[in-house]
């Protein structure tokens, strides 16, 4: 049972045990930003309460489970928690409000918040090494109309993914954005819906530069500043202190750098400057936006800067925009081969494509059985735990601006339609050619690509 409710058996030799005889998983909590003596004696009190085990049992099961969050929402009758896993929420077995209530005490007492509060926002972090990777989890507890949410974010320490094939993007289209990251006199757009994964393809798609013989410098709500990329350099500033941002970025210029890297332009005074440095002293510069494809990108940077619109569309050399997708698991996929008639609904020219995959996802428990009812064993794949999918990549759409597309959106008015449809006229291949092309490749499922293309 993953939650119990009695207390754990007092153990004196050994790892600790639950309820039930099972061993607790070794995870220690060092809450950052807690001084080391006040921290132990948190650690302490905290074993001693009977909910340890069950908090310690749901943040281990989430890491091996490759959750990434964990939600809980309390109410009057109890507790559920779920787990997402390569993007998809998993409910797990319901709790009674006390044994929810002492899982939660335990994370509250640990991290130093006040347990008796289940109203006010309350924010830590803390450390932890568990299946040999460090990890670093930010806590979140707050009230809410039914009760009170508890959101917990699990990260690496170190990021596992470091290039743009990690990411899931295709050879040919990594060299063309490459050249890009790499180019001169122009701007680089890089964006993606909320939530789809843009801080990570901002920091590939920085580290894959050409930053050891160029000189990159990036400007930075200190607030909200990227984690360090190697060579780099941030300017930051600091809202109502100090220089402002404008200031900041003119001290940034004396510098001479070659690439300019900025999260946001921020002020019209700054994206004007921008421009004047790529047309004039053949600068480079790496901006980003979210939104929900490369022409929604545009229409939203030259909206934003209406000002400085026609000169950055003069500018702008391409446009990246992603949307994630669940990878099938390599070790269980089952090749189909489709019919004419799905490969050319598909788009796909007959005989281009022999075979495609799908997940392999056993039936529910009640559905094992034979035909006298008799239970029958059924094999679960190892890997993904019989989900049929194993982590996430990216689907890319990357769209190059060149003097007839430019021409096309200074004439379509701020429509995007008529861009897209002359894109398209020209080759552009969106998000569901790109998407299919995964599935040609075996990396993911038809039914995804579907879920994708049918997500707002």
């Amino acid at each position: 049972m993953i939650f119990g409710k009695k207390k754990p058996k007092p153990t004196t030799d050994g790892p600790a045990l639950n309820a039930e005889g099972v061993e607790i998983p070794t995870l220690e909590i060092k809450t950052l930003g807690i001084p080391k003596d006040e921290l132990q004696g948190l650690s302490i009190a905290a074993r001693q309460l009977p909910g340890y085990p069950i908090a310690i049992v749901l943040l281990a099961n989430a890491i091996t489970s490759r959750a990434d969050r964990i939600l809980v929402d309390y109410s009057a009758q109890g507790a559920v928690a779920r787990y997402r896993i390569d993007g998809n929420w998993e409910t797990l077995p319901p709790m009674d409000r006390p044994t929810g209530d002492a899982a939660l005490v335990v994370l509250k007492k640990v991290l130093g918040l006040n347990p008796a509060e289940r109203k006010v926002k309350q924010e830590a972090k803390f450390a932890t090494n568990f299946k040999d990777t460090d990890w670093v989890i930010s806590f979140m507890s707050a009230g809410v109309q039914t009760g009170e949410r508890v959101l917990v974010q699990i990260d690496t320490k170190k990021p596992t993914l470091k290039t743009l094939n990690d990411l899931g993007m295709r050879e040919a289209m990594q060299v063309t954005f490459k050249e890009l990251m790499n180019g001169h006199k122009g701007i680089v757009l890089i964006s993606a819906p909320a939530g789809q994964g843009l801080p990570t393809t901002w920091r590939v798609g920085l580290e894959n530069t050409d930053k050891y013989v160029r000189d990159f410098v990036s400007l930075e709500n200190k607030a909200e500043a990227e984690a360090e990329i190697i060579n780099v350099t941030q300017n930051l500033y600091e809202p109502g202190v100090g220089d402002g941002p404008d200031t900041v970025f003119e001290k940034m210029l004396l510098k001479q750098p070659d690439v300019l890297v900025l999260p946001s332009l921020i002020s019209s005074y700054i994206a004007e400057r921008t421009i004047d440095q790529i047309t004039k002293n053949d600068k480079h510069a790496v901006t980003r936006m979210v939104a929900t494809d490369s022409v929604d990108a545009i229409i939203k940077l030259i909206s934003t800067y209406r000002t400085e619109a026609k000169d950055i569309v003069k500018v702008l050399s391409g446009v990246l925009n992603q949307r994630l997708i669940r990878r099938l698991c390599d070790k269980c996929k089952q090749p189909f081969q489709p019919t004419p008639q799905l490969l050319q609904k598909l788009g796909i020219p007959a005989g281009r494509v022999q075979k495609l995959f799908q997940p392999t996802i056993p039936p529910p428990p009640e559905q094992r059985v034979d035909a006298k009812g008799n239970p029958i064993e059924i094999e679960i794949c190892k890997k993904c735990n019989g989900r049929g999918y194993h982590g996430r990549m990216a689907i890319f759409e990357l769209l190059i601006i060149d003097d007839p597309m430019r021409q096309t959106i200074f004439k379509s008015s701020g429509n995007p339609d008529a861009i897209r449809q002359f894109a398209k006229q020209r080759g552009h291949l969106g998000f569901q050619e790109e998407g299919i092309l995964a599935c040609a490749l075996g990396e993911t499922s038809l039914q995804e690509v579907q879920k994708m293309m049918a997500a707002k």
